[in-house]
């Protein structure tokens, strides 16, 4: 992964691809904490970030991640994000923590991918739903709050058991 910082242009870009050094610090946080018995891991393939996996409902599990490292202040700049995805059926979420207690506030957009072409989706920050342990709490995100994102991640939690994949080539907040 690449992360530019070009404060004339953007305020956060992960540009991921098979460079050396990509994708280490990305970490997969699944439903086996709670429990279950889903799975999921990145690798960097072809230009792009690709997370893939089983997810299963059984011993009540039901979701899979993926997440940044931890970095608060890097979108203090930030009212929009776009991102470039394709990937496997079924709905994603992109998640902007601004704690890194599981149980605190977490805010996310969700989005439904094609399996042949390339999506470029946008979102302003204002659009992210809050939720707290996957229910939302009825607000929204505060843009003005970007600061305090310490994390961003992705997650499938549809109810949509089985294999997945999602290919991400860039995630950029402006």
């Amino acid at each position: 992964m690449n992360r530019l910082n070009l404060p004339w242009l953007m305020v956060c870009m992960f540009s991921f691809g098979s460079q050396e050094g990509g994708l280490e610090e990305w970490s997969t946080v699944d439903d086996r904490v709670m429990g279950g018995v889903s799975l999921s891991r990145v690798v960097a393939a072809d230009s792009c970030m690709r997370w893939e996996g089983m997810m299963s409902l059984e011993s009540n599990g039901g979701f899979v991640s993926v997440r940044s490292p931890w970095e608060r202040g890097q979108l203090r700049q930030a009212k929009k994000v776009t991102m470039r995805v394709r990937g496997s059926q079924g709905t994603f979420a992109l998640r902007l923590a601004t704690s890194g207690v599981y149980y605190e506030p977490i805010h996310q957009v969700g989005f439904d991918v094609d399996e042949v072409e390339w999506k470029t989706l946008t979102w302003s920050l204002d659009e992210f739903e809050t939720t707290v342990m996957g229910r939302s709490t009825g607000s929204k995100f505060d843009a003005g709050d970007a600061g305090d994102v310490g994390r961003i991640g992705l997650m499938k939690n549809d109810g949509q058991p089985g294999a997945f994949w999602l290919e991400v080539d860039f995630i950029r907040f402006e």
